[in-house]
């Protein structure tokens, strides 16, 4: 079974959803959504776990991670969670519907959007989706179960929320000018199209953001992934870079200025250019596929005066 990557570091945001079993709600009533936000808090305290928004539906939180450890936070406060409503409700076994999901998310180009997306989740569902957008606007600024209340009203404000990065994104000369602008910004994406287009540029369905965004988390966190197998396929997927040894080639050898047969050969007149070549078809062509294939692109991509070997590159 594929697994979703698990992609930590320090000063990380994530996009995190999780479901019920069997698509079942994890609330049963306000009570549990309370206690639920009261373990929020106290484990997002524990971790050093900044929250800066949240929805209770299908429990969308904005967090970022002062140090790499999404992973143990998530584990102790979804158990911790689990472990109060099945006290309570007097049942047992799992709440929730497998692992978390987690999207790694680009600061600067999508946290604002995104914030966005999250807060206007309760009119989102079917129940409300076809609502006329007055209706919308009041069931926005009324659902007690989100952090948007707290944007755009002080008196409402969680105090585990943080609400300053989010607002400082937007123009204004003081808070309550920001909050307004925000509010504005939330309530103008109500007319627009709700599923958010931005959800396309999700790269190995684990990261929003550009294409130097991915390429720069590829090169740092899993070029020397030694992870579970499962992830494998979310990391062949963040296609950043050239996509075969032949472009490589080719780029390589017209800024060396060398023939493109000279790369394949082990005794190259250019070693500089060579080692440059080889270390580019590894970083760029091995998360998108096993080293058996990379094997028989090789082979494809050898000049046939060439006598390097598919042996030759598997032995390298």
């Amino acid at each position: 079974m594929v697994r979703p990557l698990r992609i930590e570091y320090p000063g990380a945001w994530y996009h995190v959803t999780s479901r019920g079993n069997e698509k079942k709600k994890i609330f049963s009533d306000d009570q549990d959504k309370r206690r639920f936000l009261e373990i929020l808090s106290a484990t997002s305290t524990l971790y050093a776990v900044e929250v800066h928004a949240y929805v209770l539906m299908e429990n969308h939180l904005v967090l970022m991670t002062s140090e790499a450890n999404l992973s143990g936070f998530m584990q102790r406060f979804n158990t911790t969670y689990t472990v109060s409503y099945n006290r309570r409700h007097k049942r047992s076994g799992h709440l929730y519907q497998g692992r978390y999901k987690a999207i790694l998310i680009e600061k600067d180009s999508y946290l604002l959007e995104l914030s966005r997306y999250v807060h206007l989740n309760p009119v989102r569902i079917k129940q409300f989706s076809r609502r006329a957008i007055k209706e919308k606007l009041k069931i926005i600024r009324t659902y007690p179960w989100s952090s948007y209340r707290g944007y755009i009203r002080l008196k409402d404000r969680d105090s585990f929320i943080d609400y300053r990065k989010i607002l400082g994104m937007i123009e204004g000369s003081d808070d309550q000018e920001r909050r307004k602008r925000y509010a504005r910004f939330v309530i103008s994406g109500i007319g627009k199209e709700m599923n958010m287009s931005f959800w396309g540029d999700v790269k190995g369905q684990a990261v929003l953001g550009s294409e130097g965004f991915a390429d720069w988390v590829y090169r740092n966190f899993l070029s020397e992934h030694s992870s579970d197998t499962r992830e494998l396929p979310g990391i062949r997927q963040l296609r950043t870079g050239p996509d075969t040894i032949a472009e490589i080639a080719k780029a390589v050898a017209f800024e060396y200025g060398v023939p493109e047969a000279q790369l394949y050969q082990s005794r190259a007149p250019c070693r500089d250019a060579r080692m440059l070549f080889l270390e580019l078809c590894r970083m760029y062509l091995s998360r998108r596929m096993t080293l058996a294939r990379l094997v028989k692109a090789w082979a494809i991509s050898l000049p046939r005066h060439s006598a390097e070997t598919e042996h030759d590159w598997e032995r390298r």
